[in-house]
């Protein structure tokens, strides 16, 4: 009765004049997975390189203050529900969150907007029902509705409906904003707000779609209101975190640089909660302070993972260096997730911001990361932003960032070396030609062994703010890109599989990186019959099929690649995967094209 009563809102709203919200043409963008059929959506030619699909735009990079959050999550039709904060451009007086919806089929709705002017900072979450088609996008944000700014929920009236408008509700208590929302497995929906003249926290619940909102909780914070809430994806349980920092001194940067990580829990969807816990707890003694930005995820067996950047304690420079932490609830073990770079050496394991350029406001060489759980098979992954290139930075000096990604097999107690995920570098690069992939957020679980991730394509590297001057506003392409797990962990588990004996399988590539031209040595060890290689883009997409003799070689036969497709036309840079099968065998190999 009350989607019904959601339906007739929605028709009679519609056909008043004046209402600000719409339902999109189904217009689908092109896609870059798989081989079926995909139509195109009109969107503007941006030059970029950035891996995935672009399914809108904004020249506000900018999209979160303090943890980045969560924009993207993935229903049980393995479709994905995706916001961002749009903003137009040139002119920049316009402001609101979009919203847009990928098919099973990676066909595209279109890009819509999801709220009044003036709004911002979204974050979102699904509603959750045994029927999947039932199952709803929620977004959280700010809104100036006058006097103030105030906390805002809305649901989509259908799953993939782009229909808003007719939810939208909010507990009411100006300037309590930048929200962050989940929702646990019993429907109760989860609202964490800053305060924003007192850099306190606030957690607001609603037991009805947002009919009615109670008061939970507060909490101290730091200058950025760093926060994080999250609800498990275990059908048979109502756990919630909430994770946050709160500044140790708040004479270090207003506190944005000197914190504790803390979380309290909830184990009935936020009605009650558990005690508060300090998991850092850092001394004076200590050579790290955790930063504003964390990010949490249950395994697959309930447990709470916490994952934050930590800057290195430095008084000559708050932002130079920085590290990634997981800490993890069963052993209550803090680990260091990602491995120094490897352009430079630096004895502590810090990534370093360098002399050749910054960071930008607010920003350290690796920061904002984003945990993933498959709970097939209980591993975790950490992806984040950085640059292990201290070269790699704009005209303006800015780092062109990169996306970088470890994982665990053992719940966190050790983690794999990093994976440059993009490998987009720009040195140099003016105004819109960086390729400086940022604000990412993962949806928390792994779908049919792929990781869902959007993010912003900045074109010109820094914060692009009007009240942030570093460089030239400009238009980027907000991008979805749905990639194989493969990708982070091929590299260690084939060279574990790999023999140096030709009775196993061999595949050899050198150079690698390379530019223009690399020699493929390969051999299947064994008189199999139908052996194939093959090279795929990071989306699983083939790009070439090598025709193979299929007589036994008791030696490695070598043939070069020139780094095209099939139809002899240059790939873009990026990372591939060199495919060897035959019989029951099977080996891959990564490889990187630079240019």
């Amino acid at each position: 009765m009350k989607l019904f009563t959601r339906v007739v809102l929605i028709v009679i709203l519609l056909g008043m004049q004046g209402f600000a919200y719409r339902l999109a043409d189904y217009n689908p963008c092109v896609r870059s997975i798989g081989t079926e059929n995909a139509y195109s959506k009109a969107l503007p030619f941006i030059q970029g390189r950035g891996p995935g699909d672009q399914i809108g735009t904004t020249c506000y990079d900018y999209q979160a203050n303090g943890s980045f959050g969560q924009r993207i999550d993935v229903d049980d039709l393995r479709q994905a529900h995706i916001d961002w904060m749009w903003q137009d451009y040139p002119g920049q007086t316009t402001r609101y969150c979009a919203w847009n919806f990928r098919y099973s089929n990676g066909a595209y709705y279109g890009e819509v907007q999801a709220s009044n002017s003036w709004s911002g900072y979204v974050q979102m979450d699904i509603t959750r029902d045994l029927d999947p088609n039932m199952q709803r996008t929620v977004i959280a944000y700010h809104w100036n509705a006058g006097p103030g700014y105030y906390s805002w929920i809305d649901i989509d009236a259908g799953n993939g409906w782009g229909a808003w408008g007719s939810s939208v509700t909010s507990p009411e208590v100006a300037e309590h904003i930048w929200p962050y929302v989940a929702v646990a497995n019993n429907n109760n929906i989860i609202l964490a707000c800053g305060g924003q003249t007192g850099d306190s926290l606030h957690l607001y619940l609603t037991t009805n779609e947002g009919i009615t909102w109670s008061y939970v909780l507060s909490f101290d914070s730091c200058a950025t209101l760093s926060q994080f809430v999250r609800a498990s994806e275990k059908r048979d349980t109502n756990k919630v975190a909430f994770v946050h920092t709160q500044f140790i001194t708040d004479t270090i940067a207003g506190g944005q640089m000197d914190n504790d990580v803390w979380y309290v829990l909830s184990d009935d969807g936020g009605v009650t909660w558990g005690p508060h816990i300090n998991i850092t707890n850092y001394q004076p003694s200590d050579t790290v302070r955790a930063y504003c930005d964390v990010n949490a995820v249950f395994d697959d067996n309930d447990y709470l993972h916490i994952v934050w950047a930590g800057r290195r304690v430095d008084s000559a420079g708050y932002y130079q260096a920085s590290k990634i932490f997981h800490w993890d609830e069963f052993n209550d073990t803090i680990t260091v997730v990602n491995s120094p770079s490897i352009y430079y050496n630096e004895p502590g394991g810090w990534w370093i911001e360098g002399a050749a350029g910054g960071v930008g406001a607010r920003r350290m060489p690796v920061d904002h990361p984003q945990l993933v759980s498959d709970t097939t098979n209980g591993y975790l992954y950490c992806l984040w932003h950085g640059n292990d290139d201290t070269t790699d930075v704009s005209a303006g000096g800015f780092f062109n960032g990169e996306f970088y990604a470890a994982y665990s097999s053992d719940y966190g107690i050790t983690w794999s070396d990093y994976v440059n995920l993009t490998n987009t570098r720009t040195p140099g690069a003016g105004p819109g030609y960086c390729d400086d992939e940022d604000y990412m957020t993962a949806c928390p679980k792994v779908v049919t062994d792929s990781i869902f991730i959007t993010y912003v394509e900045d074109k010109d590297a820094g914060a692009g703010v009007a009240t942030t001057p570093e460089g030239e506003l400009t238009e980027n392409p907000v991008r979805c890109w749905v990639f194989w797990t493969g990708l982070i962990r091929t590299g260690v588990e084939e060279d574990q599989a790999s023999s140096s004996k030709f009775q196993e399988p061999i595949l050899q590539i050198i150079p690698n990186p390379f530019s223009k031209l690399i020699n493929i040595s390969f051999g299947i060890g064994q008189r199999a019959e139908g052996q194939t290689l093959k090279i795929f883009d990071a989306s699983g997409r083939l790009i070439k099929d090598f025709c193979l003799p299929t007589a036994y070689s008791l030696v490695p036969t070598t043939i070069k690649w020139s780094g095209t497709d099939r139809f002899d036309r240059p790939v873009p840079a990026g990372v591939y995967f060199v495919e060897l099968t035959g019989g029951d065998e099977s080996i891959t190999e990564k490889v990187i094209k630079l240019r």
